[in-house]
């Protein structure tokens, strides 16, 4: 299902990276020296399947029970309302490559978003080293905005909830609905099999070096590549997918440079980029597929499938870049052939 556009987009353009608390250095979960060969993959690729009996029509069920209908229809992926900007595409589908669900509906003014994911205590325990969970949580507070983690067993569910109409007295009735939620996940956990892939835990650098794109737009490039801050969906993200978001700015100061690109992933990913709708086909040689577009911070965006994987390449305004094209190209000619990384 495509991500639905967005109402507003100021809160969300200032964030290129989760700022939930500081973060160390994380080392990547493996770099391999030799060629990478993507997977081949079917036509159609087959999304994964959740690791329980619970769905985004019972998560839309138990949260209209608790707080009422926020209007529109529910999408099985996270929202991009007022997350990091490495959010949307690849990093959308997280949950869902981990074994868990992703459920969001509304509008930027009156949404919520559930996800529910098996493997609690290894993610719980990962997010807390880099200080990214300080144990459960369940609070509305006046204004509107209540904030969710509850532990199960080895199921997490967190929650967000954006009302105007919520506060305090309204906390009771969510925790409940989604305590119901996580029992249901547990009494039919099982296992699921997460297929292994090639761009799993790789260096941005194995993607893309600094030399490279700065051989492409005429100028120095740095490559950041640690988040500024760390949260449970950044555990997902980089530890239990192995995915990457990897900058590539004017400076090592992101908050300061000018972007030039932001490469993000999704391994075994195939599944959810032939699900991409109102992009343009073109040729990117070296990829199984692409698509060029927009996102919904109106950023102009290229999409790789390679193998069974997808990469995303978003550039930003005074980048200079107009066609991702050729740098497309380059990743795709650097994914298959075996060199070491670094600039």
């Amino acid at each position: 299902m495509r991500p639905r556009a967005l109402l507003a987009l100021g809160a969300v353009a200032v964030l290129l990276l989760s700022a939930c608390a500081p973060e160390p250095e994380v080392k990547p979960t493996g770099t391999p020296s030799a060629a990478i060969t993507p997977a081949p993959t079917d036509a159609a690729a087959q999304a994964p399947t959740p690791a329980f009996d619970v769905d985004c029509a019972d998560v839309e069920a138990a949260m209209s029970t608790a707080g009422g209908d926020v209007g529109g229809e529910v999408a099985d992926v996270l929202g991009v309302w007022s997350s990091p900007s490495w959010y949307p595409g690849p990093a959308q589908h997280m949950f869902q490559r981990a074994g868990g669900i992703a459920c969001s509906a509304g509008t930027a003014e009156h949404n919520w978003e559930v996800t529910i994911l098996p493997g609690a205590e290894e993610t719980v325990a990962g997010a807390e080293s880099r200080g990214g969970y300080y144990g459960e949580e369940s609070r509305c507070e006046s204004g509107g905005y209540c904030f969710f983690q509850l532990l199960d067993g080895e199921v997490l569910v967190s929650a967000t909830v954006v009302d105007p109409e919520k506060g305090p007295d309204d906390t009771a009735a969510f925790e409940e609905a989604l305590r119901g939620l996580g029992t249901a996940a547990v009494a039919s956990l099982r296992e699921v099999d997460v297929p292994e892939s090639p761009v799993e835990g790789v260096d941005c650098t194995r993607f893309l070096t600094a030399t490279e794109l700065a051989e492409q737009v005429d100028a120095e490039v740095y490559v950041v590549d640690a988040f500024g801050g760390w949260s449970i969906p950044a555990e997902v993200y980089q530890e239990r997918n192995g995915a990457r978001s990897c900058y590539y700015a004017s400076g090592d100061d992101e908050y300061a440079a000018q972007g030039y690109i932001m490469l993000t992933t999704l391994p075994g990913g195939a599944w959810a980029f032939d699900e991409l709708e109102g992009e343009e086909e073109i040729e990117v040689e070296g990829a199984d597929a692409a698509r060029t577009g927009v996102d919904e911070l109106r950023r102009p965006v290229l999409d790789l499938r390679v193998g069974a994987d997808w990469l995303r390449l978003t550039t930003f305004d005074g980048s200079g870049i107009d066609d991702l094209a050729p740098i497309a190209a380059t990743i795709a000619d650097d994914f298959a052939v075996a060199r070491p990384g670094g600039q």
